[in-house]
């Protein structure tokens, strides 16, 4: 039982990462049912005003290198057909 609460009560997403530019780039997504069906897209805004996006592949999010600055990450999380039901996290990601 103490497991399932702990994982209810995880962020899905960290409010802020920093990186260095030589570190990969590894987000796991944490869900209290990791093998629930759910669609998973994400968006970065980067802080020169490019944008890339893709999709979540097995609960985790991994990026080529980034430039440095202060980006935002959005992950919008929601049933098979994201229209029906859908959650949107962010993440501010600093790399050095």
């Amino acid at each position: 039982m103490k497991k399932i609460l702990h994982a209810q009560s995880r962020k899905i997403l960290p409010e802020s990462i920093t990186l260095n530019t030589w570190s990969p780039i590894f987000i796991p997504l944490f869900f209290a049912d990791p093998k629930q069906k759910r669609q998973i897209v994400w968006e970065l805004h980067l802080e020169n005003g490019d944008k890339i996006w893709g999709k979540v592949k097995k609960n985790a999010l991994s990026l080529s290198k980034l430039p440095i600055g202060e980006h935002e990450l959005f992950v919008t999380v929601g049933m098979p057909i994201l229209s029906k039901k859908y959650r949107t996290y962010h993440c501010h990601i600093i790399v050095r």
